[in-house]
């Protein structure tokens, strides 16, 4: 009765920390797994819904550097969970024989849980590095991303960003800074948006429809860049930001589509 309860609160206490490992590795990484979740479902039309909210924590904690706090309670977390494991272990080696292979048992399904523990806190603590540099292979990839603000160029119709990184392979072997990308916002007016899932949708649409633009585009001299598509579902407003929108992105083509879908859409101004 007394292995049955301890083995009872272990459980309860892994699957604790589990959680509060999992909701400080969120955090610490801008809440960018679950955004990634989230932005996968609504692209393949499984789940629409108003991210706003948590587009705007996320941005908060990158604004005021908050997740360094979290990044380094991660870490503790760690600490204490390996240290948790270790000391698992001394009493496994300090029990009786007649209690060794009951607490073998109880150490190995706790030590496996612990690993699984740890393998799902450092997935989503690792996962905005991994996903940074292929921002812009895909709008899931570039909207579940906080990305500061930076300067963009175009270096043989590729682009760049200040960290140094080439978002697709340069072909010419002499690269060569051509000219420097001013950033815009398009912004329309889009009706008939009654609920978050119609902003989720609105945007779907939108993103996927300057994806095909820009890989149309990827052969000419365009210097297009596509940075966030926001959609205020309330105010009934979309917005585009980026670099050289004006010249490049064809309008017509998105009101079109938008329309098609019961959207009727009109373009107010380029900022």
């Amino acid at each position: 009765s007394n292995i049955l309860l301890c083995t009872l609160y272990e459980t309860m206490v892994t699957k604790a920390m589990l959680y509060l490992g999992l909701g400080l590795a969120l955090l610490a990484s801008d809440l960018c797994l679950l955004l990634l979740t989230l932005n996968c479902l609504s692209w393949m039309n499984i789940l629409h819904m108003d991210l706003t909210f948590m587009e705007q924590a996320a941005e908060t904690i990158f604004a005021k550097q908050w997740q360094l706090y979290f990044q380094t309670a991660t870490m503790t977390w760690l600490m204490l969970v390996l240290i948790s494991a270790v000391k698992s272990d001394d009493k496994v080696g300090a029990s009786s024989d007649e209690n060794k292979e009951e607490t073998k048992e109880t150490k190995c399904s706790n030590g496996a849980a612990v690993m699984k523990s740890i393998s799902i806190v450092v997935l989503t603590l690792l996962t905005p590095h991994v996903l940074k540099p292929h921002r812009h292979r895909h709008p899931i990839l570039r909207r579940s991303l906080i990305i500061g603000p930076q300067s963009t160029l175009v270096i043989n119709n590729q682009h760049y960003d200040g960290g140094g990184d080439l978002d697709s392979v340069n072909t010419n072997a002499e690269a060569t800074v051509t000219s420097s990308v001013t950033r815009q916002e398009l912004v329309f007016s889009v009706d008939n948006m009654t609920c978050g899932g119609c902003g989720s949708h609105v945007r779907n649409l939108v993103e996927a429809n300057l994806n095909q633009q820009q890989q149309e585009q990827s052969s000419s001299s365009s210097s297009m860049s596509i940075d966030k598509v926001a959609v205020d579902w309330r105010a009934g407003v979309l917005s585009i930001y980026g670099g050289d929108l004006k010249e490049f992105v064809d309008q017509s083509v998105i009101i079109e589509i938008l329309k098609k879908e019961g959207y009727p859409t009109s373009f107010l101004y380029v900022n």
